[in-house]
């Protein structure tokens, strides 16, 4: 099935970021936008890429991975819908910092790099805008940050599954919310080998925060389990 673009279009309109924003600024995005689909283990851009503009997922999921000099990959993070990215190296103008590839078949927004430059360029107020996509992901880092260098196996893995289900947009986390991640993408993630993260995950469950599915977690009890260790 092709993509649709006047499906994502109005998803991004109406959910995220972009909902938020003044309706000239939608406006150029979504008009200077093209929609791009990825199948299951390909590149959206690849780490060391050119910068080529800023990102949005309107369906499947993408996993965001560095490579150890080992040649190991290394997972930072899984985004869902409604959730932009790439907005870095817009900023500094640098090489990509992470590779970005599909989990599953996935339909992305692209606003390539001249439309970006022009609209800063137009209205230079909007780099503030823009800025909210960045501030938001270093906000979302520095508490994941905290909670690895801070915490036990199981409370890493119990935020950062709650952080996956509310998304980048913050929404609501209600009891049956469906997060899908394998182990070893929690483990990659999380920086624990995958007999760990299996091990915090068995204790989760032992304490009904959780049920264990082939490739997915159901969060049964979201509240409990993000005040875990606080």
């Amino acid at each position: 099935m092709r993509p649709d673009p006047d499906r994502a279009r109005r998803l991004l309109a109406t959910k995220g970021w972009l909902a938020d924003q003044p309706e000239d600024l939608r406006r150029q995005i979504l008009s200077g936008a093209h929609i791009m689909e990825r199948q299951p283990g390909e590149y959206v851009y690849a780490m060391g890429d050119a910068p080529t503009g800023i990102y949005a997922l309107t369906s499947g999921r993408l996993k965001f991975v560095n490579y150890l000099s080992s040649g190991r990959e290394v997972g930072t993070w899984i985004t869902e819908p409604v959730d932009w990215f790439g907005e870095v190296s817009m900023f500094d103008r640098l090489p990509r910092l992470q590779s970005t590839i599909a989990l599953d078949r996935c339909v992305v927004l692209h606003l390539p790099a001249a439309g970006f430059e022009a609209i800063v360029a137009a209205c230079p107020a909007y780099w503030r805008n823009f800025g909210l996509i960045l501030s938001g992901h270093l906000r979302t880092a520095m508490r994941f940050l905290e909670d690895v260098a801070a915490e036990a196996s199981h409370i890493r893995v119990g935020r950062l599954l709650v952080m996956m289900a509310a998304g980048e947009s913050e929404r609501e986390v209600t009891a049956g919310v469906v997060v899908e991640v394998s182990q070893d993408q929690l483990a990659s993630t999380t920086g624990l080998s995958r007999q760990s993260a299996n091990k915090a995950l068995k204790r989760l469950e032992g304490e009904g925060l959780v049920e264990r599915r082939y490739g997915a977690v159901i969060l049964t009890d979201p509240a409990r389990l993000a005040a875990l260790g606080r």
